[in-house]
């Protein structure tokens, strides 16, 4: 086979070298070293966005530090299950706004904003500081379930690694709309967000359909969608920098949210 073929024959998609090397010399900055290496190209890709978003706030100002170490080493948490206390996450802060000491996590549930008690697990979440809850009550045994109240939830992200397909892009809206909610009446008032928008990260490239879809939902809701983030490149040539991430345009008060629930229990419909 001529090196031409051989060229002609690779995959597409980057190689888990390739990540490795790029997960290495980002901890690496933390002075930290990845727990265990993973087996499926689609985990060392969710490690990667993850990674970039510790990025994202990094480049925000925000002080970033690590967290949990396990026999002092980095362990990502690339399954929904688990408890939180045996994976490691990162912290960032920025002022003294509670809004902005927040923690970084991976594959954590986060409780629905319209029912008690259900849950969805975004790849990437974005909480208060120190507001994870248990229950050893949600499996069967004495498994443990961590999670975080929607109230502490401050923004998430999805990673997929696929091409982009419509029903991808629609189902990510409706986790949009579960965990956050799709339409706000923002106060006059509001004070300029550093939080980005919910993501959706996409390893694939798009075609003509997808990429109106892709615009189409990005006017209408307060989201971020990028495509390609393989060929593109996660560590150089495409990085999420805040001056191009739509960012949140709202965060819920306690005070508004009980105020809301008041208002609904006075009604008589």
């Amino acid at each position: 086979m001529s090196d031409n073929e051989k060229k002609k024959s690779r995959s597409p998609f980057k190689e888990k070298e390739s990540f490795k090397s790029e997960i290495k010399g980002f901890l690496k900055r933390f002075n930290s070293i990845i727990y265990s290496h993973a087996d499926r190209i689609s985990d060392y890709f969710e490690m990667s966005c993850f990674n970039y978003i510790v990025q994202y706030y990094e480049d925000m100002g925000f002080d970033i530090k690590v967290q949990n170490l396990q026999k002092n080493k980095y362990r990502y948490k690339c399954t929904t299950s688990g408890n939180h206390i045996n994976f490691s996450y990162f912290s960032a802060k920025l002022g003294t706004k509670s809004n902005n000491d927040i923690q970084i996590h991976h594959n954590l549930a986060v409780e629905s904003k319209y029912e008690k008690g259900i849950y969805t697990t975004p790849d990437i979440t974005v909480i208060k500081r120190s507001t994870i809850e248990t229950r050893k009550d949600f499996y069967q045994g004495n498994k443990t379930f961590s999670y975080v109240k929607n109230k502490n939830l401050i923004t998430f992200a999805e990673v997929k690694h696929f091409t982009p397909f419509p029903e991808l892009l629609f189902n990510f809206i409706g986790t949009v709309n579960e965990l956050k909610g799709l339409e706000h009446d923002i106060p006059m008032n509001t004070e300029p967000i550093m939080h980005f928008a919910p993501f959706l990260m996409i390893s694939g490239k798009s075609n003509a359909h997808t990429d109106g879809i892709r615009l189409s939902l990005s006017a209408r809701y307060n989201i971020n969608i990028v495509f390609d983030l393989f060929g593109k490149g996660l560590d150089k040539n495409l990085r999420i920098r805040y001056q191009s991430v739509e960012k949140l345009n709202y965060i819920e008060q306690e005070e508004e949210r009980e105020l809301k629930i008041i208002e609904d229990e006075d009604s008589p419909f």
